[in-house]
């Protein structure tokens, strides 16, 4: 028995090509044959109509292409916003899709397996299974309209307030960026190599899972300010910089960065390093809006020293900080690596207080790179100075609760500026004459007007109100996997769904069916009956005088109520 040919590897696209080029006598059956990798039987049996160009070996598929087409734009809109979809989940949606149709599968209790989702993975390679990052609520709804408008106010404060104006943003030496964040002294370890098949699998590790609070600040032209380690505690027994001497001791109570050592840092350590760097005046000192880098003392003294020290969007530091968008990452995968190979060299020790700056100066040295000091500032928008660098997908979950009100707060975190602020509805105006930002205000679709845009759509076909009603009352049913608010909250009438033309009856071009113009929606945000209050907004030019004369006011209140207090004490022991 002779051996039996392999199948060739080709795809719908090379059937495509190929047979297009015969059409139009470019090219013959074989040379087409050969170019494009395209069996001749196979051109010869689409050019006589034999088979359609769509057709393929193999079992028919349960679903159309126009239906996968759809599941697959779903995914990855459910993803942009924040709601991907798990493999389990998405087995589940194929499961309820197929019970409303009605259709016999070959599946059991039509959940489709692993074998149905690798080979729906295979023929749709533009979708792959990532690890999301977590991302709140608070900066869920951040929007590109409020970033535009911080981006805004910044040109107008430096415009209004100092002589160079914007100028000050072409320094690129004059941009500065500082922020903390927690390095664990035992990270992570990652996966490891070990036997196929191993029922346990160990990592040996320490019991104390504190951490160590790191401030670092680098400028737009990668001058990185020695960091400072925040160690818990007001005495040691020990030298906590010991194979660190270059960097910056911090001592606080709890361990993490309060508004005395930031003061501190900023007098003994910043301003110094700028003068004897002798940059240019004023210099611009960007900070979230942590109530640790708000106080008087602080704001006092960069006016003083000509700092500008100015607050980015609250719950945005993921979009507008250049040390959490590029220096954090790569700096902690060196860390998890340092501390890896300290445990490597030093078999049955760890990492401790005494030993984490010796750990940490390997890693420092490796994260802060030139390179990623100007990716961190020219992915934010910084430096250029320019809104349209920030990269509008991270501001895509914000779609979800677009329909929001104003007076509606979204959420609460440490942000001094977020306590005392409320959502800007502004109109989008020009801060100035030299900075000109995109004058086109972004649209808020109302919420008749709003459309989940499945799949990219040129014409939508609406699907009555009173069919939806049908199927969501059909649906309370189906596995807790779905969710829920996914089916109840969304309008069918607004569903766009691309028309597909059936050429053949054969062919898997078929419309798909009104369960995926039904089921495959998107979330909006549950409107709640909770009373929300009502908040002031706070300057974000922390050294600005309407900011120091805030600061000034709530300083002399506190004493106000500091002293009634302790006349009222006065007066009770003399009654």
């Amino acid at each position: 028995m002779g051996k039996r040919n392999k199948y060739r590897n080709y795809a719908l696209e090379d059937i495509k090509n190929a047979v297009q080029m015969v059409e139009s006598k470019a090219m013959s059956i074989r040379s087409a044959s050969r170019q494009y990798n395209v069996p001749k039987t196979t051109i010869i049996d689409k050019l006589n109509g034999r088979s359609s160009l769509q057709a393929r070996s193999g079992p028919s598929p349960v679903l159309f292409d126009s239906e996968e087409e759809m599941l697959v734009h779903w995914v990855i809109d459910m993803a942009k916003i924040g709601y991907g979809q798990t493999r389990q989940q998405l087995l589940y949606t194929v499961k309820t899709i197929l019970d409303h149709d009605g259709k016999k599968t070959p599946f059991k209790d039509n959940l489709p397996g692993k074998d149905w989702l690798y080979a729906f993975m295979k023929r749709h390679p533009e979708i792959s299974t990532r690890t999301p990052q977590k991302l709140g609520k608070e900066r869920a709804v951040i929007s590109w309209q409020k970033i535009k408008w911080w981006f805004e106010d910044f040109a107008k404060y430096l415009t209004e307030n100092y002589e160079e104006g914007i100028d000050i943003l072409k320094d690129a030496s004059r941009i500065y960026n500082a922020d903390e964040s927690g390095f664990p002294q035992d990270p992570k370890s990652g996966k490891i190599l070990a036997a196929k098949g191993s029922k346990n699998v160990y990592s040996t590790c320490s019991a104390d899972k504190s951490q160590i609070t790191v401030l670092a600040c680098m400028s737009a032209t990668a001058h990185y300010l020695p960091p400072m380690l925040v160690f818990p505690g007001e005495r040691f027994r020990y030298n906590p910089l010991e194979g660190f001497t270059e960097a910056v001791l911090g001592r606080t109570k709890t361990g993490w960065m309060d508004s005395e050592l930031f003061y501190t840092w900023v007098r003994d350590h910043f301003i110094t390093a700028i003068k004897d760097r002798k940059v240019k005046r004023p210099v611009i000192l960007l900070v979230d809006g942590h109530t640790s880098h708000i106080s008087l003392e602080t704001a006092q003294l960069c006016k003083s020293e000509n700092v500008i020290l100015y607050c980015l969007l609250e719950h945005a530091s993921h979009i507008l900080q250049p040390c959490d968008v590029t220096l954090f990452g790569p700096l902690k995968k060196h860390w998890r690596d340092s501390v890896r190979d300290y445990q490597f060299k030093n078999p049955g020790e760890f990492v401790t207080k005494g030993t984490f700056a010796s750990v940490f100066k390997s890693a420092w040295a490796k994260g802060t790179t030139v390179d990623v000091a100007i990716k961190g500032f020219r992915h934010t928008g910084l430096y250029p100075f320019s809104v349209e660098s920030v990269d509008k997908s991270k501001v895509e979950p914000s779609e979800v609760f677009a329909r929001a009100k104003p007076d509606q707060d979204l959420g609460n975190d440490d942000d001094m500026n977020c306590k005392d602020a409320q959502v800007d509805s502004r109109p989008v105006t020009n801060s100035s004459g030299t900075y000109n930002l995109d004058q086109e205000p972004v649209q808020i679709a109302d919420e008749a007007d709003t459309e989940i845009a499945l799949m990219p759509s040129e014409i939508c076909d609406s699907v009555s109100c009173e069919t939806s009603h049908t199927i969501v009352e059909e649906l309370h049913d189906q596995p807790p996997c779905l969710y829920p608010e996914t089916i109840i909250q969304v309008n069918p009438c607004n569903v766009n769904v691309t028309p597909h033309k059936d050429e053949n009856k054969q062919s898997c071009e078929k419309a798909p069916s009104s369960s995926f113009e039904l089921l495959l929606v998107t979330p909006s945000e549950q409107k709640t009956l909770k009373k929300r209050k009502t908040r002031t907004v706070l300057p974000k030019a922390v050294s600005g005088s309407e900011m120091i004369k805030i600061l000034e006011n709530r300083k002399q209140q506190k004493e106000d109520e500091q002293e009634m207090k302790e006349k009222r004490k006065i007066d009770r022991e003399l009654n």
